[in-house]
């Protein structure tokens, strides 16, 4: 088993890429429902590798179940899916930085996205096709980060971004642990609120009201995950809810189920049996 939850970028790629995660487990052994894992919105856009064994995405509240494709582009997952990895499971994830998916697509509008996610294959050929033979015919990790990287750069160079205030603007609600009234965001991204409403919708594909409980409700879904022993109440205090009830009604919503079933399903996922 190989866990390598937090990859830095190199230099060039910092203002455009967060981290990236590479989880590889042998599932060969493990029981009936142990392959699958939660995945409640949270606000990252991603693009994820599956260079192994083929990875099913199930739709929670309706079981609908798709075959995803070797690569995915995720823009704007607004409600829960389920994980099945396969028997020889290897994800490699490259988080990005808020916004920056809507450049990367050549001002593709986030909201196409109609909250599914999308065969990097069919956006990006046939560089991505290429890229996913070579990352399935590599057994050296750290070569495999650097695939990605120089895939990464080639399509940056290719392209002509031109950040504006709202990129920023948008990096900033995801960062800030504190609420941020969206009057002084959309003044900072030098647009009127409509205007930035509309702007943010195309890049992060949700409304920025949504953007900011989404990524609430995730940094208390990932402190609990990370700090079992605390309590709710505390969870609530430290991520700015404002009281207990508000919290068990995002996780309800989010999760799908009630705050310490999803934690139980989440503990008993792959990625925490196996690297436990």
């Amino acid at each position: 088993m190989v866990f390598m939850p937090f990859i830095k970028p190199r230099h060039q790629l910092v203002p455009y890429v967060n981290n990236y995660l590479l989880f590889h487990v042998n599932l060969r052994h493990a029981l009936h429902g142990q392959q699958i894992k939660p995945v409640p919105p949270d606000a990252t856009q991603s693009l994820f590798f599956y260079p192994r064994s083929e990875v099913k995405t199930i739709v929670n509240g309706t079981g609908e179940t798709r075959a995803a494709p070797p690569s995915i582009f995720v823009g704007n997952q607004t409600s829960r899916i389920n994980i099945e990895f396969g028997i020889d499971h290897l994800i490699i994830q490259v988080c990005f930085r808020p916004g920056f998916l809507f450049h990367l697509l050549d001002r593709m509008p986030i909201s196409q996205f109609q909250h599914k996610e999308i065969s990097a294959e069919f956006l990006s050929p046939p560089e991505i096709k290429n890229l996913n033979q070579r990352l399935a015919e590599s057994t050296d990790y750290r070569q495999m980060i650097v695939l990605i990287e120089e895939y990464l750069l080639a399509r940056i160079a290719s392209l002509k971004i031109n950040a504006r205030p709202i990129d920023k603007a948008i990096v900033f609600l995801k960062e800030s642990k504190a609420p941020v009234p969206l009057d002084w965001l959309a003044s900072e991204a030098c647009l009127s609120p409509r205007q930035f409403e509309r702007a943010f919708f195309e890049r992060v594909g949700m409304s920025p009201k949504f953007f900011a409980r989404i990524n609430r409700f995730d940094h208390a879904f990932k402190m609990k995950a990370a700090q079992p022993h605390l309590n709710w109440l505390a969870i609530a205090a430290e991520c700015n809810y404002y009281d207990l009830s508000h919290l068990m009604r995002d996780f309800k919503q989010f999760g799908e189920v009630t705050p310490s079933l999803l934690m139980a399903q989440e503990k008993a996922s792959p990625d925490r049996l196996f690297t436990a």
